[in-house]
């Protein structure tokens, strides 16, 4: 029989478990440092999304700006067109109001 087997065996069991806590605690170290990067990643990632959407959001308020500029020079123009056909026949609905009035007249005289 060896002599001692039982101290070296309770040895062996000791150092297992010694390692064992020394794995847990690099694995727990090596998650935590997993986590922390992750997060920080994410939060680079959102913190970049959240500037090009600022940025997308300027862009689209300008572009909006332009189409209501857009739609006022087509309002502006169209009430242009507008008052010149107003104004270029204003003298054939005088002569028709004329006309109308002097039918009028007819009729009521006899």
């Amino acid at each position: 029989m060896v002599p001692n087997l039982e101290l070296i065996l309770l040895a062996f069991l000791y150092g297992s478990f010694i390692a064992c806590l020394l794995l847990l605690a690099s694995f727990l170290i090596l998650i935590i440092l997993l986590l922390t990067f992750s997060l920080s990643i994410f939060s680079i990632v959102f913190i970049d999304i959240f500037n090009v959407f600022s940025l997308f959001s300027q862009f689209l308020g300008s572009m909006e700006a332009d189409v209501e500029l857009a739609f006022l020079l087509i309002l502006c123009m169209f009430f242009q067109f507008a008052i010149a056909a107003a104004s270029a026949s204003k003298p054939a609905f005088g002569r028709l109001a004329s006309q109308l009035r002097s039918k009028l007249r007819a009729e009521e005289l006899p």
